[in-house]
């Protein structure tokens, strides 16, 4: 499987010479996604570290290099322009107000998403690209001060996405409640939560007035993610004798974990919720963003073990093929993402990325046996349906792209 996934990720690999060098990178998809997106990146960088650690420092460096002068790095950048299409979503999330305009095509979007960079980042490391820590060191350093900065307006150690595509989950039912949308209406979700872009667009993607609106959220896993990866940040910090960073970074760890204790956890659903505008209205659906604090080293027990209760409940969670992206028992689960032929994703099947974050969090909270159960049915995914974006929870069949980069993460999941 690993030199299958590596075929695949050489297949998808770009090279692109610009500024006097030779770029690589690999798109997530070749027909579905030609682009280069920031957290796929992250993903393809842990899968070359298990063979081909410099690759995985090519891979990161190229999305580095387009990191803006406030730290932030982009969610795509579009190191061919001709493939941006006017009738696509390109426009309305790029800051270039002209872009609509022939000749005026964007390199990349406003937007950022969940922040994976320093795990992928140490996982290079550890696996002996140790002469790239010191080149990818002030660029965390950027990225993560920048979210720190920019993206906490209340200051409780959270971040907070302004459209929510930056989560990563596009289309999840999580936010159908927040943007107005009802469940079974296809078009009405997407109008709405495309609304959302059109407005910040139309603010210039200036986030003083994008967050004086009301529609901004506090998503559990941008925010497990930003969690997780300050510590991540910490060690690297650490490792390269930068203390000053290594605490700044395990103070913001702390603070956003207790902030998510204290805000996001329904301790009568057993479940983190999401939080919505600065009245931090929880959003309701089951859906995966509710049990990502699993990833949490540092996590509580007891509330670890009521997440593992609902994440290995077959009614819920852990069907014949786990983990969906929408509970079983939840009205907007789509056992294919399909509503009226229309196709929204992460409203039901299951995803390799999140499975693999899953995988980490039952390793650490001591949960071997459920680990092991989670990576060989990835691994059967795989082995019946090739590298897929997303799988039917319940019959395992592939749906969404083909040939898809983070679906390689099956082989970072060891099922021993």
């Amino acid at each position: 499987m690993r030199e299958a996934a590596r075929a695949l990720l050489e297949a998808n690999t770009e090279s692109v010479t610009r500024d006097g060098r030779v770029w690589r990178y690999s798109v997530p998809s070749r027909r579905s996604y030609p682009h280069q997106w920031l957290w796929d990146s992250c993903f393809h960088a842990v899968v070359w570290s298990l063979f081909d650690p410099s690759r995985g420092c090519d891979e990161l460096r190229s999305l580095f290099h387009w990191q803006w002068p406030n730290g932030l790095i982009p969610h795509v950048v579009f190191w061919h322009p001709e493939r941006v299409y006017l009738r696509k979503w390109h426009h309305l999330e790029s800051p270039d107000v002209w872009s609509f305009l022939p000749g005026h095509k964007p390199r990349t979007t406003a937007l950022t998403q969940p922040p994976v960079p320093a795990t992928a980042v140490e996982r290079l490391v550890l696996a002996g690209a140790e002469d790239f820590l010191a080149e990818a060191l002030p660029v965390l350093d950027r990225y993560y001060h920048y979210l720190a900065s920019e993206r906490d307006p209340d200051q409780d150690g959270l971040i907070s996405t302004i459209t929510q595509f930056e989560t990563g989950l596009d289309f999840s039912p999580a936010y159908d409640r927040a943007i107005g949308a009802r469940s079974r209406f296809a078009l009405e979700i997407a109008a709405k939560s495309r609304r959302i872009e059109i407005k910040n667009k139309l603010a210039g993607y200036d986030l003083k007035r994008i967050f004086a609106r009301e529609d901004h959220a506090e998503d559990v896993l941008v925010n497990a993610i930003w969690i997780d990866n300050l510590k991540a940040l910490a060690r690297l910090a650490r490792r390269a004798g930068h203390a000053e960073l290594a605490a700044w970074a395990e103070a913001k760890s702390a603070q956003a974990l207790q902030s998510l204790l204290e805000r996001a956890w329904d301790s009568g659903r057993g479940l983190f919720f999401s939080l919505v505008g600065s009245a931090e209205i929880r959003t309701e659906a089951k859906t995966i963003q509710c049990l990502l604090p699993l990833l949490i080293e540092d996590l509580p027990g007891e509330i670890a073990e009521r997440l593992l209760a609902h994440l290995t409940d077959s009614r819920e969670f852990w069907p014949a093929y786990p983990v969906p992206s929408v509970g079983l028992d939840d009205p907007s689960y789509d056992s294919d993402s399909h509503i009226h032929g229309i196709r929204l994703i992460w409203r039901g099947p299951c995803s390799m990325n999140t499975n693999w974050f899953l995988h980490q969090g039952l390793v650490r909270h001591g949960e071997a046996g459920y680990a092991s159960q989670l990576a060989e049915r990835s691994q059967e995914l795989v082995e019946r349906g090739g590298f897929n974006e997303f799988y039917g929870a319940r019959s395992g069949r592939p749906v969404g792209a083909k040939r898809f980069g983070w679906a390689t993460l099956v082989t970072d999941m060891d099922s021993a």
